[in-house]
C-alpha cells in the first residue's frame, strides 16, 4: 500500500484522529493545570501577606500606644535611683503568624521578603534581649549600667515600629498594585534615602566649615595665644 493511499485508509484516518485528540486533550489539561497552579500560588500569596500584614500591624499598633520614648524615660529614672528597682518585662509573642508560615515566605517577591524578614528579626533580636535583661543581677551590677541595658531595649522597639511600617507598606503595596506598585514603592524610598544622605552630608560640611573657621579666625589666634 502507498503512502497515499495509507492516508486515505479510514482506519489511518480514525487512528490520526483519535491520537490527535487524545494529543490535544492532553495540552488543554496542561494548560489547564498550570493557570489552576498560578491561581493557587497568587491565592498563597495573597493569603501570606494578609496574614503578615495583620500581625505586623497589631504588634506595630500596641507599640505605638505604649508611647515608648516618655515610658522608657521615666523606668529608666527609676533605675537609676538604685534600691534594686527594675521592671518585670514580660516575654512577647508577635511573631506566631510568621513562625508558622515561614516556610511558605519564599512566595513573596524579594522585595516584599526583605523588609518582612528584616521586622521579624528585629523581634527577634528584642526577645533575645528580654531573657538578658531577666538574667541581671541588679545585687551586683550597676544601676546605670542596668538602665543603660532597658534603654537599649526601648530604643531596640522604637526602631521595630519604623521596620514595622516599611514591612506594611511593602506588603500593602503588593497586595494593592502588584510587583509594579512594589517597585515604585522602592524607588521612591531609596530616592528619600539618597536625599536624607545628601542632607546630612552637606549639614556637616557647613558644620565644619564654620567649626575651621571660627578656629582660624584672628580672635581665636589671640584667645589661643
Amino acid at each position: 500500500m502507498t503512502f497515499a493511499a495509507t492516508l486515505t485508509d479510514p482506519r489511518v484516518v480514525a487512528a490520526m484522529i483519535g491520537g490527535a485528540v487524545v494529543a490535544g486533550g492532553w495540552v488543554v489539561t496542561h494548560l489547564l493545570s498550570a493557570r489552576r497552579d498560578r491561581a493557587a500560588r497568587a491565592e498563597r500569596v495573597r493569603d501570606v501577606q494578609g496574614a503578615l500584614y495583620a500581625e505586623i500591624r497589631v504588634h506595630v499598633a500596641t507599640l505605638k500606644g505604649q508611647n515608648l520614648p516618655r515610658y522608657g524615660a521615666e523606668i529608666e529614672a527609676l533605675i537609676l535611683k538604685g534600691g534594686g528597682y527594675f521592671p518585670v518585662i514580660p516575654t512577647e509573642h508577635n511573631d506566631r503568624l510568621f513562625a508558622a508560615i515561614v516556610e511558605d515566605i519564599h512566595v513573596l517577591p524579594f522585595r516584599v521578603v526583605d523588609p518582612v524578614v528584616q521586622y521579624y528579626n528585629q523581634l527577634a533580636t528584642i526577645g533575645a534581649m528580654i531573657a538578658d535583661l531577666r538574667k541581671l543581677r541588679l545585687d551586683r551590677i550597676d544601676p546605670s549600667r542596668a538602665a543603660r541595658m532597658y534603654r537599649h531595649y526601648i530604643e531596640m522597639k522604637i526602631e521595630a515600629i519604623d521596620l514595622g511600617e516599611e514591612a506594611m507598606a511593602y506588603l500593602l503595596a503588593h497586595l494593592t498594585g502588584g510587583s509594579e506598585a512594589v517597585a515604585r514603592l522602592s524607588d521612591s524610598r531609596q530616592k528619600a534615602r539618597l536625599e536624607e544622605t545628601k542632607a546630612g552630608v552637606a549639614s556637616w560640611i557647613e558644620a565644619e566649615k564654620a567649626r575651621l573657621s571660627a578656629g582660624n579666625s584672628p580672635a581665636s589666634g589671640r584667645f589661643g595665644q
